[in-house]
């Protein structure tokens, strides 16, 4: 009897199983304004890449920051996933039609400006033509997930006398830290096995 080969599951696949398998930790703080951001996968031969952007100098808050896609959420957005596909169509020029979400992040808030941030993973198709938003968006960074990992640490910052833990990333120039760092982790801590890191 011929032995047939088994398709390998597709990264869709491995990630929603991946999201799926655990509860999403969700917040509930009215003193917090609701916000969304997109986690964008797309895979390349070398494996699993993300896109973040880095704000301009001129945005009200975080200037030249490293971020993922979205914001607040408007009155018109039906949902918050609603408001991440929006946001990172303004920002980026992304049709909502070439994103496939696949699953959900915990809820985050944000300590100095007030959000509670829910993180949104999705793919999109390789090779994308960004059209930045010149208000918004200074720059826009395709990166490696399996590089991400390699580099990722962990730090202790002080403030006023705090001791602060803080995830940090930095790859060819590039610095994450604060929010985005915390929901990049706990993507990798979440979905590293499924994208074979």
């Amino acid at each position: 009897m011929e032995e047939r080969a088994v398709p390998a599951r597709s990264l869709e696949d491995r990630l929603r199983e991946a999201l799926g398998a655990r509860p999403k930790r969700v917040w509930h703080d009215p003193t917090q304004r609701a916000a969304a951001v997109l986690l964008m996968v797309f895979e390349r031969a070398a494996g699993p890449w993300i896109v973040l952007t880095r704000r301009t100098d001129t945005v009200r808050h975080h200037k030249g920051e490293i971020s993922f896609p979205g914001g607040m959420r408007d009155p018109g957005d039906p949902d918050l996933a609603a408001t991440a596909l929006r946001e990172t169509r303004e920002e980026l020029g992304l049709d909502p039609s070439l994103v496939r979400i696949v699953g959900e992040l915990d809820d985050l808030p944000t300590f100095v400006t007030g959000y509670l941030v829910s993180p949104y993973v999705a793919l999109i198709p390789e090779g994308q033509d960004w059209n930045p938003s010149p208000a918004e968006i200074a720059d826009v960074l395709e990166l490696p997930l399996h590089e991400l990992a390699r580099v990722a640490r962990s730090e202790v910052w002080r403030r006023d006398d705090m001791e602060i833990p803080m995830h940090v990333f930095e790859l060819d120039g590039h610095f994450i830290w604060g929010l985005t760092a915390r929901i990049l982790r706990q993507f990798l801590d979440v979905a590293g096995e499924a994208l074979g890191l």
